[in-house]
């Protein structure tokens, strides 16, 4: 007898037992939908396909889900370690050369790369200029936000810089409703 192995959530036919929600959940119902995988269902929510597994002790086995199943999406508290940081911001030319430094200040050309890296991939990042002489950020504009892909921890823009910059740039980046703000790295362009 072969094994069967389902990788979609499947259409109940008669006779099989749609398994009931568990008893109680730490987090939000979902009801399963065509095309779902537990897999695919965890990516979405940001949780692991164990948390998921853990909070659905009524899934007995994970390659079978059905279409209108409700199953738990646990609300999970990520570790300290996983917690959103910014590691890096850099300023390139186009072609990925890093922009040299002189007393402390990026030197800036007409156009560059903004790149920030993070310690999990974010869905908005939002890059901004903050001039010289402020102390709030009340006087920072927006100079580019990127939507990065939901698999990396990079996001970048392609800055347009004015002649005369002279401030303080850093990022803002989210996942879900946890934000993440970069140092401030002093920024000219004299010419």
């Amino acid at each position: 007898m072969s094994k069967k192995r389902y990788t979609h959530a499947m259409v109940p036919m008669q006779g099989d037992i749609i398994p009931s929600p568990p008893e109680s959940c730490e987090g939000q119902l979902y009801t399963v939908r065509a095309g779902d995988t537990l897999f695919l269902i965890a990516r979405r929510f940001g949780v692991t396909l164990q948390q998921i597994r853990a909070a659905n002790p009524q899934i007995v086995n994970p390659n079978i889900i059905f279409i209108g199943q409700v199953i738990c999406i646990p609300t999970v508290t990520p570790e300290p370690s996983e917690q959103l940081r910014v590691l890096s911001l850099r300023f390139l030319t186009e072609t990925g050369q890093q922009l040299p430094m002189v007393d402390n200040a990026v030197q800036l050309i007409d156009r560059v790369i903004v790149r920030a890296t993070f310690t999990r991939p974010v869905s908005r990042a939002f890059f901004f200029l903050e001039p010289t002489g402020t102390e709030t950020c009340e006087a920072a504009s927006l100079i580019g936000i990127d939507c990065p892909s939901a698999v990396t921890g990079v996001a970048e823009i392609l800055w347009q810089v004015p002649r005369g910059t002279l401030g303080r740039v850093f990022v803002v980046a989210c996942i879900d409703s946890v934000c993440a703000k970069s140092d401030e790295i002093l920024v000219i362009r004299n010419e």
